[in-house]
């Protein structure tokens, strides 16, 4: 089966090759006058599928800039931009072994290993800083070695590298803006290395900031809240609600941190303060996986205040709104299953100011999700990895669907004034690629509504089997209350 960045290529080789065509009638001169400066406009226009076009064209009539070491390095980031990691690898490695200055060379380098990670090929992007050899110069806009080193380890904590996360971000030093990031960072890796006290002392001084921007103060309630999770798995319950009790209310880490701290409270025998957040982050829409906990952590700590009656009630409030919830799911699936779901995701992502029209650039996750139920029932599925990624591929094909219907007019045109060009081939050919993308983009949406369902069904599932346990702990709860109070023991 063809593989979806092999199709681009040879969607853009066919339109080379029509070009060609043309020229091969008219004669040479046109299109061996043609200058590297028009690479370069379509480049910029980040019109990145035309700049491929008519690099392959200006590379293949020895055009001398195509075909020098800029000529390479641009091809190499097209190829790259369109998923083929592995030819624009072999680029730049090619590119780079000739005669070029070090500052250049090892900056090309951290912008490879940049793309490299926005298409997640973490393995690859590592692999092309390590060619760096020199500490890389900065300049008034940027600092080009702290990038290259907290890069490194990003890559390294998404790779499970820990310690050497750890270890190169204690070596880092870059600009005060970055070091909230810095220390964030650092704590995240020592925790999963197993370092608890160094993690959480790095943690606890990203709350020392001052941090006025939203960005920043979502990131102070992400460390505050990771500190307080693992203050909670160690049973530190005090050291727990002190961290929590910092995190804002209406922040995005906010339902975590009211649950971590409900359970803070209950570690200290506070079962009436417990409910505080939790009942606050009981009332929250439902389709959250905390506010789901908190629904059966209300009635908990009710029957451990010795409330058996209001528990049971809590109990049933629960069971009530874990069916609407389920229900909610049922209905949306019928939505999820039209192609109308993939496609405007698509166009939410066309339309965010960083991505151009051309719709060749990777997918950055959608800043806003399309109003309707069904995407925010399932907003943190769509901003995962994996369903960016098949999100990024399904966004090529419809590009390249749209760019390849675009030229059959044109062949049109070029076979009427190029007669004797063998254009009924290259029609076919141009028609059978169309064919392959329809194919391939229905599967890829095929494949994200797949990866949708999943997750409703398995929300669905988790959705009873919580429904059977707060069945279960009502009747208990009732049961007890007609012969003793609630102990301290969980219903």
């Amino acid at each position: 089966m063809m593989r979806e960045p092999l199709l681009i290529a040879a969607a853009a080789g066919l339109m080379f090759c029509n070009a060609a065509g043309a020229d091969s009638t008219f004669g040479a001169k046109p299109l061996r006058g043609l200058q590297y400066g028009d690479v370069l406009f379509h480049y910029y226009q980040d019109q990145d599928f035309d700049a491929l076009t008519e690099l392959m064209m200006a590379r293949s009539l020895d055009q001398p800039q195509a075909n020098d070491v800029d000529g390479e390095l641009l091809l190499a980031g097209l190829l790259l931009s369109f998923g083929q990691t592995r030819d624009a690898i072999t680029g730049f490695e090619h590119a780079l072994q000739t005669e070029v200055r070090r500052d250049k060379r090892n900056q090309a380098w951290l912008s490879l290993a940049r793309a490299l990670h926005q298409t997640r090929a973490n393995s690859e992007a590592l692999a092309a800083l390590q060619h760096i050899d020199a500490p890389l110069e900065s300049d008034s806009k940027s600092d080009l070695e702290a990038d290259r080193q907290m890069l490194t380890a990003e890559l390294l904590i998404d790779l499970g590298r820990f310690d050497e996360a750890a270890s190169t971000l204690r070596r880092w030093k870059g600009a005060r803006d970055w070091m909230p990031y810095a220390q964030y960072n650092l704590g995240v890796a020592l925790l999963r290395a197993g370092r608890k006290d160094e993690g959480e002392k790095q943690l606890d001084a990203v709350d020392r900031f001052d941090l006025r921007a939203e960005e920043q103060r979502a990131l102070r309630d992400r460390a505050n809240t990771a500190l307080g999770y693992s203050h909670l798995q160690a049973k530190e319950w005090d050291a727990a609600r002190n961290a929590l009790r910092r995190v804002r209310l209406a922040g995005p880490s906010s339902n975590q941190a009211l649950l971590g701290l409900g359970w803070a409270e209950s570690g200290l025998e506070n079962d009436r303060d417990a409910l505080v957040p939790w009942m606050e982050l009981a009332s929250r829409d439902a389709a959250d996986l905390a506010v789901q906990e908190a629904l059966l952590a209300v009635p908990y700590a009710m029957a451990r205040a010795d409330a058996p009656t209001a528990a049971a009630e809590q109990y049933q409030v629960a069971v009530n709104r874990f069916q609407q919830q389920a229900q909610k799911l049922d209905a949306l699936s019928a939505a999820v299953k039209q192609n109308s779901f993939v496609d405007r995701l698509l166009d939410a992502s066309d339309a965010q100011g960083d991505l151009k029209a051309d719709a060749s650039k990777p997918v950055a996750p959608l800043a806003q999700l399309p109003e309707a139920p069904e995407y925010q029932a399932l907003s943190k599925l769509i901003a995962s990895d994996e369903f960016q990624s098949g999100l990024h591929n399904a966004r090529r094909l419809r590009f390249l669907k749209q760019h390849l219907a675009g030229w059959l007019p044109r062949v049109a045109a070029l076979k009427a004034a190029a007669p004797n060009a063998d254009w009924p081939a290259q029609s076919a050919r141009l028609a059978k690629l169309s064919e392959a993308c329809d194919r391939m983009l229905q599967r890829q949406r095929s494949a994200l509504q797949d990866q949708a369902l999943a997750e409703m069904q398995r929300t669905r599932k988790r959705l009873a089997d919580y429904e059977t346990e707060a069945r279960f702990a009502q009747a208990r709860v009732l049961d007890r209350s007609t012969t003793a109070p609630a102990a301290g023991k969980r219903p």
